[in-house]
């Protein structure tokens, strides 16, 4: 089973290199998409073992993450793991990841069973979209705003992704349920420092609810996979 982990940056420079080289313990193939940095996310990333693919200008996670799944599904991987790169995610939990990769089409990192550790407004937040998007999906999502996933290509391959920012990654949740892909989830742990969040609470959040609200109108017919 071929698979690769794609982390999206943008100004990630000090996180970036224990994150590599932890990481390629577990899956050999990186690679950073430098979302418009004005830092040395390029270089440190080099350096650490990765691949790099550079957005001359800041496009949004959602066009970052995208280009790593045209990567990949251009390079024959059968799997795209990705991660965020401020160091709320440990490489270590990869190997969680690994034997659901047999069963499901997504899998999703779930924080909820060790939130303690997250601020109470993010943790509520999470809750209400993680609720809001099982309604859509018709199952349940314990954690809809998880960045540490893995994708098989196939479902990359046959989902029409339109998203470019945070809400993406409710997009495909949504898209991968309505169209019969089977979603499952592993326990990751929850890592809080003093990273400075990327998601701007009223812009993104305003994709986020234009996604679900979309969702509402149109509800393609299922497929079984």
């Amino acid at each position: 089973m071929k698979s690769l982990l794609v982390i999206p940056a943008l100004d990630e420079e000090a996180t970036l290199p224990g994150l590599i080289e932890a990481a390629r313990k577990h899956i050999p193939d990186v690679m950073v998409i430098d979302d418009g940095s004005t830092d040395a996310t390029c270089l440190v990333s080099a350096i650490a073992g990765a691949m790099v693919h550079r957005l001359k200008t800041n496009m949004g996670k959602g066009e970052a993450l995208k280009t790593g799944f045209d990567y990949a599904i251009g390079e024959g991987y059968d799997w795209v793991l990705t991660m965020d790169a401020d160091g709320q995610h440990s490489p270590d939990d990869i190997v969680n990841f690994l034997p659901a990769l047999d069963h499901y089409d997504l899998v999703l990192g779930n924080r909820m069973n060790d939130s303690a550790n997250v601020p109470p407004v993010r943790r509520m937040a999470n809750l209400f979209s993680s609720m809001l998007v099982s309604l859509l999906c018709g199952q349940r999502i314990r954690d809809s705003q998880t960045g540490f996933r893995a994708y098989r290509t196939r479902l990359l391959r046959e989902l029409s992704l339109t998203c470019s920012r945070y809400d993406l990654e409710t997009e495909v949740i949504i898209k991968a349920a309505r169209n019969g892909f089977r979603i499952g989830h592993v326990n990751i742990q929850t890592i809080y420092a003093d990273e400075v969040s990327r998601f701007r609470k009223f812009r993104d959040s305003s994709r986020v609810i234009a996604v679900l609200l979309k969702s509402l109108l149109y509800w393609p017919a299922g497929k079984r996979r």
